[in-house]
C-alpha cells in the first residue's frame, strides 16, 4: 500500500503503519545524499561563516525532520536548500543587531570601560616579571630563537634559515624555552 511521508512525499512504497525509525532512514539516506552539496552551496554563496556551512546544513535538516510530524514536504531538497539561506540571513540580521547595540552601547555617556583591579594589575605586572627573568636566564640563542617565533611571529623555517640551523633545531630551542619559563612560574608560585 502507498505511503505519503510526512518528509519526502509520495516516493515511497512502505505500509501506512510503518514506525519512525523508516522515516529516519529515508531522512539519513537524504542527508547522506545532499548534505555534502549543500555545505558547498552555502560556502561559496556565503563564506565560511560565522555560521559554519555545516551548522547551517545540520540547522536545516533539523527543521526537516522537524517537519516530518506534519503536513508532506513535495521537494525537500528545495526546502533544504531554502532553510539554509534562511539560516545564514536570520544570523546575519541578528549579528547586525547585535554589534549596533553595542556601538549603541559604547558611544553613550553612560558607558564605563572595566578597567582591572589593583590587584589584577600588580599579579599580572609579577608575572610578567617572572617571565623576564626566566628570559633573561636563558642562553641568548634560545631567548632571540623563542622570541623571534613567539613575540615576532617569524615562522620556524625563516628562523632556522636566519640562525643556519634545522627546522627541528628551532622547535626545541622553543620548547625548551617554553619549558624554561614554566620551571620560573612553578619556581615562583612554590613560594608563594
Amino acid at each position: 500500500m502507498p505511503w505519503k511521508s510526512g518528509v519526502l512525499g509520495a516516493s515511497s512504497t512502505r505500509p501506512a503503519n510503518s514506525d519512525s525509525a523508516g522515516d529516519s532512514g529515508e531522512l539519513d539516506a537524504l542527508y547522506r545524499e545532499l548534505a555534502p552539496n549543500l555545505i558547498r552551496y552555502i560556502a561559496r554563496r556565503f563564506g565560511s561563516g560565522p555560521p559554519e556551512p555545516e551548522e547551517v546544513c545540520q540547522t536545516a535538516f533539523a527543521k526537516l525532520a522537524a517537519v516530518s510530524s506534519g503536513t508532506g514536504v513535495e521537494d525537500p531538497r528545495r526546502y533544504l536548500y531554502t532553510i539554509a539561506c534562511n539560516v545564514v540571513i536570520d544570523h546575519r540580521r541578528s549579528q547586525i543587531r547585535r554589534d549596533e547595540a553595542m556601538r549603541e552601547l559604547v558611544q553613550s555617556p553612560e558607558y564605563q570601560p572595566v578597567s582591572p583591579c589593583p590587584e589584577q594589575m600588580l599579579y599580572e605586572r609579577q608575572r610578567f616579571a617572572i617571565f623576564e627573568q626566566a628570559l633573561l636566564a636563558m642562553p641568548a640563542t634560545r631567548r632571540r630563537i623563542f622570541l623571534l617565533v613567539r613575540v615576532e611571529g617569524l615562522s620556524p623555517r625563516e628562523v632556522a634559515a636566519q640562525f643556519c640551523m634545522t627546522e627541528s633545531a628551532v622547535y626545541k630551542h622553543v620548547q625548551r624555552a617554553l619549558e624554561d619559563c614554566a620551571k620560573a612560574f612553578a619556581k615562583a608560585e612554590r613560594k608563594g
